[in-house]
């Protein structure tokens, strides 16, 4: 009876620490866990009972049928203890986690909430239904959700090496993902504070190498419509006070557009202020940053005015002329330290839209007072 006991003991324990590691994970319930997890779960629960079947009931004579009971009681006090202090931490652990709450900047969607594109256009989505299309799609195999030393290349940059392989915090939130993938692309922590901007986003997906030419992405325009929007939606959410979205009041200093540099007017007639619409509808946004920070190309914070070294071994102050000529002739003159995959299409753009980012790249140098 006992020894039946037991084997039922280690059966309810091994089904309750599996299906308490999925329940009391922040991002998904115990019914979104991968068939991976459940068949390696099947398994270790399996070799383990056919185990313990095997140990308490397989037939034994001789010394063997009367063993030595001494310090047995010690060591099932000992395994009882141990039993007693997980099973508490458990209890311990999740009892906290409801105590503390989410905290502002918390990722705390639920199933059938909606999201109103900050961008301004009329789309919407489902952040937590993005999130599983995320994960269906695979980006997770590409895209980290842990900021990385600007100083550790991405997976196939030149010059990466075997130290630029996956480390554990990489996937925090994705403990399925496999160690040892190359990280091809950026981390996506504060991707919506970077770009709120659902219309660049879906734009993106949909043609990634519009906005980097050299871009590994593939394309995702088979989406439906409301995957993308979903999608887009979920990736807005990233690095946001999702509060302030759900009430939609996200402003500029939530933003990486509106953060550390000198302020944009806020009058929306002004040509800086139609400019900055411009730098997030065009995907300027994706490669300069506005707040110094360093990405594919130039910032644009305090480059108005500014002397700029060029591959070609010339400095040039960055004038409109300058800037004219950098946007309609993208490979005309290459700042130094800076890959030439700015697209040739802006050269297209009207002479009214030019002035207008000009004047918002302007507004963004440290003395744009004077101007």
């Amino acid at each position: 009876m006992i020894r039946r006991l037991a084997l039922a003991a280690t059966l309810a324990l091994g089904a309750f620490d599996t299906a308490g590691a999925a329940e009391w994970h922040p991002y998904r319930h115990i019914s979104q866990a991968p068939l991976g997890f459940w068949f390696v779960a099947v398994m270790v629960i399996g070799a383990l009972l056919l185990f313990t079947y095997w140990a308490v009931e397989r037939p034994v004579s001789g010394r063997e049928a009367s063993p030595s009971r001494k310090g047995y009681h010690a060591l099932g006090a000992l395994v009882l203890a141990m039993t007693v202090f997980t099973l508490l931490l458990y209890v311990v652990v999740a009892g906290r986690i409801d105590a503390l709450g989410a905290s502002d900047d918390a990722w705390a969607w639920s199933p059938g909430e909606t999201l109103q594109d900050p961008g301004g256009s009329d789309m919407s989505g489902e952040p937590y239904r993005g999130y599983q299309v995320y994960r269906a799609e695979g980006c997770t195999y590409c895209h980290t959700m842990y900021v990385r030393p600007q100083d550790i290349a991405t997976g196939w940059a030149p010059g990466a090496t075997e130290a630029d392989v996956s480390v554990p915090q990489d996937f925090a939130n994705y403990p399925y993902t496999l160690l040892g993938t190359q990280r091809n692309g950026p981390d996506l922590s504060i991707i919506g504070r970077q770009i709120p901007d659902m219309s660049y986003q879906i734009a993106h997906l949909q043609n990634p190498r519009q906005f980097k030419p050299n871009s590994i992405m593939p394309r995702y325009d088979y989406m439906s419509q409301d995957d993308l929007q979903d999608l887009a939606a979920y990736l807005v959410s990233l690095g946001n006070d999702p509060r302030k979205l759900k009430a939609g009041t996200l402003d500029d200093a939530d933003t990486a557009t509106g953060s550390g540099g000198p302020s944009v007017p806020t009058d929306t007639d002004t040509p800086a202020a139609q400019g900055k619409k411009l730098y997030s509808s065009l995907g300027c946004v994706g490669c300069h940053s506005t707040d110094g920070a360093r990405n594919v190309g130039p910032t644009f914070q305090g480059l108005y005015g500014h002397d700029v070294a060029l591959e070609s071994g010339e400095t040039v102050t960055a004038d409109d002329g300058y800037l004219t000529r950098a946007i309609r002739d993208p490979k005309a003159d290459i700042v130094k330290g800076y890959p030439a995959v700015m697209p040739a299409a802006y050269g297209d753009m009207s002479d009214a839209d030019l002035d207008a980012l000009i004047a918002f790249i302007e507004s963004l140098s440290d003395d744009s007072g004077s101007h």
